[in-house]
Parts: structure tokens; sequence; C-alpha cells
């Protein structure tokens, strides 16, 4: 663990011990989990996303939309662009890249559930998407609602990544009150359980296939594709994770602006502004 001293040392290595018997208690029963690896995002998603859109996609390169995507520097779709994807980007934060290129576009915006779907189709319209492969939401806090509002305007993607409140049961169906100036306070005051999320995409025709191993995100697929994952319980609670909010050790060194500019081309857009 070049980088890491002393105690830091100490404590990833109990992280990482702490986070292997977590995967391996939960494996035999999803072995989805087995596929998780942290590359740029927070946790274990990028390696989830990874098994999950090359079962759907084979090895066809794929388009996202990613709302809630923080400074640029570390999020669930920063390793599909490492590998070919293109997209789109929505977040009320200003990037720290200096430039994007011609397979992301970015739009920094406050985004509620009155305006996603208008600013979802004005961005896809603008990066040249017909229809998006994947879409992930993390907004800690209206959730729920800005993936309502998407579902409804006709926004079906093969795969869907959501981030979940994990404190309630699964047996709990809990929404946050919409509030559209909500911004999170680091409590449990946020986003919707992983039972109010199930029957919105079950009444949408998509089926739960895995949560990380932090029980953070949710991934769903489509049920064109649930032939693909066969070895995936078909019973949603026994892939269902609870909190576990374990900080994921450091994959490697700190992520470089000028790695991840690198991901998008050498032309540059116009800018990177609202």
């Amino acid at each position: 663990m070049r980088g890491l001293h002393g105690a830091a040392v100490h404590v990833a290595l109990a992280q990482a011990d702490r986070l292997d018997t977590l995967r391996q208690r939960h494996l035999q029963r999803n072995p989805l989990l087995g596929f998780g690896a942290k590359h740029f995002s927070q946790n274990d998603e990028d390696g989830l996303i990874e098994e999950i859109c090359s079962r759907v996609l084979g090895d066809r390169t794929g388009s996202f939309i990613e709302i809630g995507v923080g400074d640029g520097i570390e999020n669930n779709t920063l390793n599909l662009l490492s590998q070919g994807w293109s997209g789109v980007w929505l977040g009320g934060e200003p990037l720290r890249l200096t430039r994007t290129g011609p397979r992301l576009h970015f739009k920094q915006c406050w985004i509620d559930r009155e305006n996603v779907s208008g600013l979802a189709h004005e961005a896809i319209k603008a990066a040249g998407i017909e229809l998006p492969d994947l879409i992930s939401v993390d907004l800690d806090g209206n959730d729920f609602d800005i993936c309502c509002a998407l579902l409804a305007d006709g926004l079906r993607p093969g795969v869907w990544v959501v981030e979940y409140n994990g404190r309630f049961s699964t047996r709990t169906r809990w929404v946050m009150p919409y509030d559209r100036a909500h911004r999170w306070t680091g409590d449990d005051y946020f986003g919707s359980s992983l039972c109010a999320f199930h029957e919105l995409f079950t009444k949408f025709g998509y089926r739960l296939v895995t949560c990380n191993l932090t029980g953070a995100n949710a991934f769903f697929v489509h049920r064109d594709f649930s032939h693909l994952f066969a070895d995936v319980p078909d019973d949603w609670r026994s892939v269902a994770m609870p909190a576990n909010y374990v900080v994921f050790p450091p994959a490697g060194h700190p992520a470089s602006i000028r790695t991840i500019e690198s991901f998008l081309g050498e032309k540059p857009t116009d800018s990177v502004a609202p």
C-alpha cells in the first residue's frame, strides 16, 4: 500500500478485511458481488457495472446519463468513459476538469422532478444519443421522484443504478417527502428505501439483480435481459444489502485530472460551464 503510512496502513488493511468478510458472507447467495471493484467509483460500483453491462451489451460500447456526478473526479461512469463509452453528466457542482470532450456532455444545473426530464432529453440530443444504455442517479435526496419522472417520460435504459437508503428493512416502504430545496446534511434523512425502489422499477418492467457491498447502490436491469442473470436469485430481498458504510481502501494513487481528461479525446468542447 504505497502512499499510506503507519496507522493509515492498519486502518486500510482492517477495512479491506472487513469488506472481504462481508463479500464472502453474501457471495454464495449472489455471485454478482464477486465482480465488485473500485476504480473511479466511491465503492465497488465500477466492477458491478462492468459485469452487468457486459452481459446486457456484450462487446458493444454504450452510452449513459449520470445525474449527480460531484466534481467529476469520483462517480459511477468515469470507468465507462475510460473504456470508450459516451454520455451525459448532469450535476449541481462545477467540474474540476478544465475541459470535457466529444464523448461527454456536461451541464451544471439544479435538478428537480419538474425539470429533470427536459434536462435529460436536451442533453441526450446535444450528445447525439438516441437512447442511453445506463442511467445512474445519486442526488442524496429526491432520487425517487427524479426516477419517477424519468421513467414516466419514457426513459427506459437496459440498466439503472440508484442510490437507496439502507437504513430501512426490506419490508419498509419509505420515501423522503419531496423537497425541491433539499440538501443532504449527512444524516439518514435522504432518498428512499430499497423496497420503494423495488416497487417502482418492477412497475416499469425492471428487476433488481444486486446491491453493492456497502448497501448504498441498487442495480436494476430490464426484464428483457433477465435471462442473462439466471445465476442471481429472483427473490429481490435475498440480494438486498443493508447499510454498511465501510470506507473502501483507496484504489491506487489519487485520481489526476489529467488522467481523466485523457479519456475524453483530443477535441475539447467549447465550454464546461452551465
